[in-house]
């Protein structure tokens, strides 16, 4: 690589305009996901709920509220202290740390590069951890992934 043409690539400025143009591909490729992820957002919000925009390696709107925390107790998958729906995290007031955050902007960025697939995806290697008879949330590639990003913060 031609040394001009290397160091315009890794100029701070070049660097952000790559970030941003990747993050606005990555929005609009999970909208239909984030569409949903702002439909369960809006009657949190409602019920006198909190908004709040996250930004560091991936854009998310965060949503807690006194709603979330009942949305986040019955899950049909069981309680949970967050879930990302696309670029919308939704998340308890009494779970939300670091971690957990940490955690599900790692799924936030799952969802900008997979898109509309991510559900199904997710679905999928759920799957094929239990069809090797392992758990379906603790060997779940995306699962693995996003407590790795844990360990990195």
């Amino acid at each position: 690589m031609r040394p001009l043409f290397r160091t315009f690539l890794h100029h701070p400025a070049t660097q952000r305009m790559r970030f941003w143009t990747l993050s606005l591909l990555g929005v609009v490729w999970a909208a239909p996901l984030t569409l949903f992820g702002l439909l369960v957002a809006l009657p949190v919000v409602l019920f006198r709920g909190h908004l709040q925009l996250v930004h560091g390696h991936t854009v998310a709107l965060l949503v807690r509220g006194r709603f979330a925390d009942f949305l986040l107790r019955r899950h049909p998958f069981g309680p949970m202290n967050a879930m990302a729906l696309g670029h919308v995290v939704v998340a308890s007031h009494d779970g939300m740390s670091t971690r957990v955050l940490v955690h599900e902007l790692a799924h936030v960025r799952q969802a900008a590069r997979w898109g509309v697939l991510f559900p199904f995806a997710y679905l999928a290697s759920s799957a094929w951890a239990l069809v090797r008879g392992k758990n379906a949330y603790w060997h779940n590639r995306f699962e693995v992934a996003a407590r790795r990003a844990e360990k990195h913060f």
